[in-house]
């Protein structure tokens, strides 16, 4: 990835799927879930709006792990201290495998909620709270992934430490 405007591509693609992703997750658990429960007083009602939000949402989610990983791919091949998949050689390449390794929750739950959890028919009021929780443990690990991501960019970009 020799040609800084593919490189220059790639970045803002990868930026777009997390912004879209994390952003998500920051609405919903910050804005969207309780501005519904303290303005919408119909259970029912809320769910639907709820539903509709979510099978949006989810598109985007699906859309941007399938983002991230096809960018990732091609960021870490140029990278030049990014050794290998998990590999703990150099601080870049531990920063950067801890983020993958908390990004796999983050795909199960995003993937087991929305095709398991929230297409269950009987939708208790436990069932509801741990989806919402769900949602809420994806942020907490999508703010760590930014976090080291902000970490290794650091890294990656500082200038060589002299002997």
């Amino acid at each position: 990835m020799a040609n800084p405007i593919i490189f220059g591509l790639v970045r803002f693609l990868h930026d777009l799927f997390t912004v879209i992703w994390i952003g998500g997750l920051v609405s919903m658990s910050l804005v969207i879930i309780p501005t519904l429960r303290k303005k919408v007083e119909q259970n029912m009602e809320r769910e639907q709006l709820m539903g509709s939000m979510k099978k949006k949402l989810s598109i985007l989610v699906y859309i941007s792990i399938v983002g991230l990983i096809i960018t990732g791919i091609l960021l870490s091949k140029r990278a030049p201290d990014y050794t290998r998949p998990f590999g703990f050689n150099n601080t870049y390449s531990i920063l950067v495998s801890v983020k993958h390794l908390l990004m796999i929750p983050m795909v199960i739950i995003a993937i087991g909620k929305s095709l398991i959890l929230d297409r269950l028919a009987n939708q208790t009021e436990t069932l509801k709270k741990i989806r919402v929780l769900l949602i809420f443990v994806n942020l907490v690990l999508g703010i760590a992934v930014l976090g080291l991501s902000g970490f290794s960019a650091a890294i990656a970009s500082a200038p060589p430490v002299p002997p």
